[in-house]
Formats: structure tokens, sequence, C-alpha cells
């Protein structure tokens, strides 16, 4: 049966701007990476200087929309300074998109914060939500006329995660309470910048959200099943939905962003459960160590229904050692994704994550995700055979399940 998708369909891939621009030495992650000797992001895919370049590579692959970030660090180098040149660059960012026909998703916060603003004392102190409001109110007024959409925060449990309670992450700590400090004042910043960004816009069209990342959580079936049920129970309400609740109930979404990449075994431990990576587990896994599960997609946006919410799948992707792998991975997940809109979820766009190779964070440059393969040493850019695959299902805006 041939799904088609809404006229209006956005198709795309995402990016963010630390891990592909390059020579950012404002930004906590930089101090991050020579403090603990991690692999640095250095000029990374030079996208910085290349961005026009990289535009037209979406273009070529018949992406009408570009998820992309914005470096607060580089707008807000030193507490209290705006960098008018910095706001330059992204407005010149933002209008080559408009001049190609590729609508821009601004993302406002990807993980990166000034290194000002962490010295400050960062998410923990209350004057954060303060300063992240200067900034969007800095890039509203020089970008409301030019984009629609904007997503918030990107995956702001992860962060917290990371961060907070396993402390791989900068400030790289390992606190409950001070994970829980940082969560209230990020949500706190959310729903006070969703009504600073939607008072600006006034009658004209805006859609706000964050970038929420789902897994499927499935209980280990080989030891204490009845145990292992509860936790990955608990886990799924918990990280999956509970910021969502909590966001659509104050009407503060105006589209649900959704980042989906794999499923996870729980088994019994203390306090929440943990995840089972054990050999006995069946699933193809990435060289991550992801467990693939494209139904695991079908299965999160159909539990997303009940909000009443238009869905975007803001990141879907994985590393590929071959084409195969690649093809698989998206066709698979985009099939899942049509019986979702066939049977009634309101799905407005799918992005890939991501449109380059580029630096994973702790995981520096091993692993590629990107439709267009970036060799590293010399910039230069090459499409991956899977990405014209994309760019048929992009221009028959369909696909047979």
């Amino acid at each position: 049966m041939k799904i088609h998708f809404p006229a209006s369909f956005l198709w795309g891939s995402s990016i963010s701007s630390y891990q592909l621009e390059g020579d950012n030495c404002f930004s906590d992650w930089f101090l991050w990476e020579k403090k603990k000797r991690l692999e640095p992001a250095g000029a990374s895919t030079d996208h910085y200087r290349r961005f026009r370049e990289d535009f037209s590579l979406a273009n070529s692959l018949g992406h009408n929309a570009l998820r992309l970030s914005l470096e607060w660090s580089r707008i807000v180098p030193q507490k209290g300074i705006f960098s008018d040149e910095q706001l330059k660059h992204y407005i010149d960012v933002v209008e080559d998109l408009r001049i190609k026909k590729i609508e821009p998703v601004i993302t406002l916060h990807h993980f990166t914060n000034p290194a000002w603003f962490v010295q400050e004392g960062g998410w923990l102190k209350p004057l954060s939500i303060d300063y992240f409001l200067e900034y969007v109110r800095r890039v509203l007024a020089v970008l409301k006329d030019k984009c629609s959409y904007w997503i918030i925060f990107n995956e702001p449990l992860v962060y917290i995660y990371n961060g907070f309670i396993r402390g791989i992450w900068p400030p790289g700590i390992k606190s409950a309470k001070s994970a829980l400090t940082a969560l209230k004042n990020i949500l706190k910043a959310y729903s006070l910048s969703y009504e600073v960004i939607k008072a600006s816009y006034k009658d004209k069209p805006s859609y706000i959200s964050i970038a929420k990342h789902m897994r499927v959580f499935t209980p280990c079936g080989y030891f204490n099943y009845g145990q292992n049920n509860i936790f990955a129970f608990l886990r799924s309400k918990l990280f999956n939905f509970r910021i969502i609740d909590n966001l659509a109930e104050k009407r503060r979404l105006d589209f649900l962003g959704i980042n989906y990449y794999c499923r996870e075994f729980v088994k019994a431990a203390p306090f929440l459960g943990k995840e089972c990576r054990d050999a006995h587990h069946r699933d193809d896994k990435n060289e991550i160590g992801w467990f693939i599960y494209p139904q695991g997609l079908y299965n999160i946006l159909m539990r997303l229904k009940k909000y009443n919410l238009p869905v975007i799948i803001t990141e879907n992707g994985t590393p590929g050692l071959n084409n195969e792998q690649y093809h698989d991975f998206l066709s698979t997940h985009l099939n899942s994704a049509a019986k979702a809109l066939n049977e009634g979820v309101d799905l407005r766009g799918y992005f890939w994550w991501s449109l380059l190779d580029n630096f994973e964070w702790d995981q520096g440059f091993a692993h590629k995700f990107g439709l267009v393969e970036v060799d590293f040493s010399n910039f230069t850019r090459k499409v991956r055979p899977f990405a014209g695959e994309y760019k048929k299902i992009i221009e028959q805006n369909s696909v047979e399940i």
C-alpha cells in the first residue's frame, strides 16, 4: 500500500552548530575537551565558512527544510556583550536557506553554553533564566521575520543526564539534587521563552516546541521479568512523557518535536533500573551498540496521538558501515512513520540526523551519521548513495508499506 505524505510535509535533515561549524573557543564544550583530553571538535566540517555549499547540497538532495541550531556562545561570547558580527552571520545563514527555498527550523539551545555562563553557575543559578531570555530576545529581533519554526531546547533530559548525573559532559557534576535544580531552571526558561517568542509574532503564525529524545523501553525477558517490566514502565513514563505532559498541560507546545533512534532493554536495579546490554538480546545493533527497532517509532508516534498536536520527527538516523545499513534504517523507519500517519497521527515533518558527518560530542568523529560524507582532513564533501534514495522518497512524497 502506498502512503502519501501531506503536500506541506517538511522533508530534510538536522545539524547542530557546535558539531559542524568548527573553531568555537567561547563554548563550555571547548574548555571541556581540553580539561578531559577528549578528541576536540577543532575545525570540524568547517561549516561556519562553508554553509552555502552545504545548503546547496541539501537543496540538490530535495530537502525543503533544515533543522539547525544557533551557537549562543558565538552570539554572546562574554557576559552582557552581544556580537553584531555573529548575529549578522546567522542572518546570512537563514537568508541563504530562504533563497534556496529551504524552511529553517531554528534550535536555540543544542547542549552547549557560553563558557562565561557556566563560570557564573550555569543552569544551577536562577539568573540563568534571565541570561537565556536576553539571548532569545536578541535573536528574535533579527530573525523572527525570517523564521516560523523554533525549537527552544534540544533533548533537555539527555543534557541533564550526561552533564549532572553521569558527569561525562560539562559541567561534569554527579548530583541528583543539582540535576533537578538545573532541569527546573531549564523548564522555566523554556516556558518564558515560549511566551516571548509567541508574543513577538502577534497574529503571525509561529510553531514552538522542544526536541524530545524518546526511546522504547522494553523489559529484559530473561531474568526477573516482572520487576523489569515495572522499571521499563517507570523509565518510559519519566524519560519519554513527563516533560511533554507538563508542557502540554501548560499549553506551551505548538507541536511535538521527537528525536528517535533506538530501543533500550531494562532490567531491575536500584532507583530506576538500568539498561541491559547483554548478548542474549538478538536485535540488530548499530556500531555504537544501540538496538535498532523501527517498530518503536510507530509505537511512540501512536502514543503521542493523545496530545492532539502536530508531530515533527526532528532527528532519526544511524551511523553505518555501508550504504545498505543506512538505507535499511531510513526505509524501515519511514515505513513506521507512514504507518502512523495512515492511522491518524498528525505527522508534519521528518529530519534525518545528520546532513553531514560531524563531531559527536564525547564520541568524537568516530561515528558517521551524514547523508553527506566528510573528509575531515580537507573538508571535501561526498554524497552517500542512500541520500539519493531519500531524495526519491521526497520527490514522490510517499512510501510503500
